[in-house]
């Protein structure tokens, strides 16, 4: 009877199923590095560390000094030019030239008008106010009035005397060229100030005012919404039964109760189990790394997990 007795605890353990496996593994953010498109120094920096952003909202601006001088520079060299053109077609054909001169004024007007509603809608669109479709109509209206002034420079100088064609036609170029130098310093600046891609969390700042940045120089680690995922070291032994779309339940000391997640993503080759995740005696396993989409709040990045099938 005494060694029924010691027989039993080991026929019921015997009988009592194997618990479902746990693996361990952690959360992990598809951050993003926000850099300006040219270099330069920062100027100014609109958001802190740890802030939330909507997408649009203005980060950071480089230093404008030298690309605003150029700009006036161009303003200045389109002025001088135009007021060459007008002297020289100011010529015979008097009341032709001066109904070509007036219509002239009155397109550039209409283009002065357009290129500041245009530098308007750039400074709303930076701080995130207005959508890009406002931009995009604004842009349109700026390159119309532009060719409409072209347009009437042209028909000007075709109404000017005979001997004065060629050189009508120097300052036309002249203009134009002066322009589109114009409108590459004012793209410039516009790329020198720099809005967030997407709702989400400034995780990091990597580089301050006064300090010089550019594309392979970012300033912000940027983490979007619906970034965060969860990694999961799956054994080398059991990677045949785990397919795509497979859940787990996940479990750790921040997530909330029924948690899972959906398997994505399995890396083709396996891997020695890192130390930082699993304990002394485990190090020597063979793991495949994988990836898995949360199916609910997730937890902050680089919070520990514990992963259950099913």
């Amino acid at each position: 009877m005494r060694n029924l007795l010691l027989l039993l605890p080991l026929a019921l353990a015997a009988c009592t199923p194997d618990p479902d496996p746990l693996y361990l593994g952690y959360a992990d953010g598809d951050y993003r590095l926000i850099a300006p498109e040219t270099a330069g120094r920062i100027a100014t920096i609109h958001i802190t560390e740890g802030e939330s952003v909507r997408a649009g909202t203005l980060l950071f601006e480089l230093d404008s000094a030298q690309e605003a001088q150029q700009l006036a520079a161009a303003e200045a060299r389109i002025e001088a030019a135009s007021a060459r053109f007008d002297d020289a077609a100011a010529g015979g054909r008097e009341p032709e030239i001066a109904a070509a001169r007036d219509q002239l004024a009155a397109a550039s007007a209409t283009q002065r008008e357009a290129s500041e509603n245009l530098d308007r809608q750039r400074d709303l669109f930076a701080r995130g106010i207005i959508p890009r479709a406002r931009l995009d109509e604004a842009e349109a209206a700026a390159s119309a009035a532009n060719a409409r002034v072209a347009e009437l420079r042209q028909r000007l100088t075709l109404t000017a005397l005979p001997a004065r064609e060629n050189q009508l036609r120097a300052l036309t170029a002249e203009i134009a060229a002066a322009e589109a130098e114009h409108h590459r310093l004012r793209e410039m600046i516009s790329r020198r100030s720099v809005t967030a891609p997407a709702d989400g969390l400034i995780e990091r700042q990597i580089r301050y005012e006064g300090e010089l940045a550019g594309p392979t120089q970012p300033v912000l680690r940027f983490l979007p919404d619906g970034a965060v995922h969860a990694v999961v070291f799956l054994p080398e032994a059991t990677i045949g039964t785990w397919s795509i779309g497979d859940t787990f339940t996940i479990a750790c000391s921040s997530c909330p109760g029924g948690l899972t997640a959906t398997l994505r993503r399995i890396d083709p080759q396996p891997a020695f189990t890192p130390p930082v995740i699993y304990s002394e005696d485990e190090r020597n396993r063979l793991v495949f790394r994988a990836e898995a989409d949360f199916q609910g709040p997730p937890p902050p990045p680089g919070t520990p997990l514990t992963f259950q099938p099913g």
